[in-house]
């Protein structure tokens, strides 16, 4: 898990860098779409506003080092980072019961569905791999003759489209049993593999009609924003998301660099 984790941290700060250049020119190119001249903030504000990262950039930190560092597994780290959230919802005088309320039946609602859908998904991959569905792709790709290089892109492209569908979840349980025997039967890096995963998942969340992060925008937009408006929106974000993912590809050592250099 630390090695994943490590693997994730130079493509994440990587698409960041990505994201952060194309706002810059585009609000370069037209003011109009960046914020009002009225809410422009001087260097000192801006600074200032840091402190209200303090407590939670602490907490990440924590988390994410006792994953590393294998103090804890993930599951022990998550009750960490919930304890944490709660004692800095206490400190900031925000900790109440409907708050908790609100948390825990909108978490018992979450995990209710992605349960059904990992037992599907459970099934599903059980039935899959028993009739032999995998050994038969590989059979395929050998008698096609494919470049690795190009059997890794139509995974990638088949996670792109699973993700329009699909919930990562279920196509994790879904995928795996076929896609990685092939991979190491290639001879790549799974570790390399599932960090092209997360960036296509992250494409998937910005792909109608299921893209979770759409409709979390369209919950805080103004109501003159319709849905339409963030589809369109969003395909630029996407394209980056996919020039992303092809950088990763075709240069592996930026998942692969850090991982190597701490493990």
């Amino acid at each position: 898990m630390g090695k994943l984790f490590a693997a994730g941290l130079i493509p994440g700060l990587m698409l960041a860098g990505i994201y952060i250049t194309y706002i810059l020119v585009r609000c370069r190119i037209n003011p109009s779409m960046g914020p009002p001249a009225e809410e422009q903030f001087t260097a000192k504000e801006k600074i200032l506003s840091l402190r209200f990262l303090i407590a939670p950039g602490i907490l990440i930190v924590t988390v994410l080092g006792c994953i590393i560092g294998g103090v804890t597994s993930p599951s022990e780290a998550s009750a960490i980072g919930a304890f944490g959230s709660l004692v800095i919802a206490a400190i900031q005088r925000r900790l109440n019961w409907d708050m908790l309320r609100y948390v825990m039946l909108t978490t018992t609602k979450l995990m209710g569905m992605l349960m059904w859908i990992t037992i599907a998904a459970v099934f599903f991959s059980k039935i899959y791999v028993g009739l032999g569905a995998g050994q038969i792709v590989g059979e395929l790709i050998e008698d096609f003759d494919l470049s690795p290089i190009w059997v890794i892109i139509a995974m990638l492209a088949t996670y792109f489209v699973l993700g329009m569908f699909l919930d990562d979840f279920a196509i994790v349980f879904i995928t795996v049993p076929l896609f990685v025997p092939i991979v190491r039967e290639l001879g790549y890096d799974t570790t390399w593999f599932a960090v092209l995963f997360i960036l296509s998942m992250q494409s998937a969340y910005l792909t109608p009609p299921f893209g979770y992060n759409l409709f979390y925008m369209r919950s805080v937009a103004p109501p003159e924003i319709t849905i339409g408006d963030i589809y369109k929106a969003a395909l630029p974000f996407v394209a980056l998301q996919i020039i992303g993912l092809a950088l990763v590809v075709a240069f592996p050592q930026i998942a692969l660099w850090l991982p190597s250099l701490l493990f």
